[in-house]
């Protein structure tokens, strides 16, 4: 009897808890592994979104500031604000200038988007930084977007020559 129990084939319940084990192991690395992808994926779309809404807007403001026409600056509130008369953006006075939106953290030019609404991601995207000077014919831009929840952001500040001082 115990000669055909010693030849019989199969794995014992320590062989095949020990396979289990290892698959369990190798299937939680997988797993870790792919959440880790998926975060860096998430991580380099959320930059590049950030980083070509900043391309856009500043593109947008350079091509306006470019062919601005009687630029003032004024001092309200404490801070300096650039206005002039612009082929796209005049208000009510004949003048644009801008502000960023406490709310939506949009770029408005005389209560006007700049940028559709869309272009911010639906509100994961906002300005977090702007500011427009004027001096010598030339406007000083420091421009910076910030993911609404996170740690995201992208800046820059760029100098615009004023084809029409």
């Amino acid at each position: 009897m115990k000669r055909k129990l010693k030849s019989s084939r199969g794995l014992s319940l320590v062989e095949t808890l020990c396979a289990v084990l290892i698959l369990i192991l190798l299937g939680l690395m997988v797993n870790t592994g792919l959440n880790m992808a998926l975060n860096s994926y998430r991580e380099i779309t959320a930059q590049a979104e950030a980083e070509l809404l900043l391309s856009t807007l500043a593109d947008a403001l350079a091509d306006d500031l470019r062919y601005a026409r009687d630029v003032k600056v004024e001092t309200v509130d404490g801070k300096e604000v650039v206005s002039y008369n612009s082929d796209s953006y005049n208000g009510e006075n004949g003048h644009a200038s801008f502000r960023v939106d406490e709310k939506t953290g949009q770029l408005l030019a005389n209560d006007l988007r700049v940028l559709p609404e869309g272009v911010y991601g639906n509100g994961a995207y906002r300005v977090s930084d702007f500011k427009l000077t004027y001096a010598d014919g030339v406007f000083q831009l420091v421009l910076e977007i910030q993911q609404a929840e996170g740690d995201i952001s992208a800046g820059t500040e760029l100098s615009v020559q004023c084809l029409n001082p």
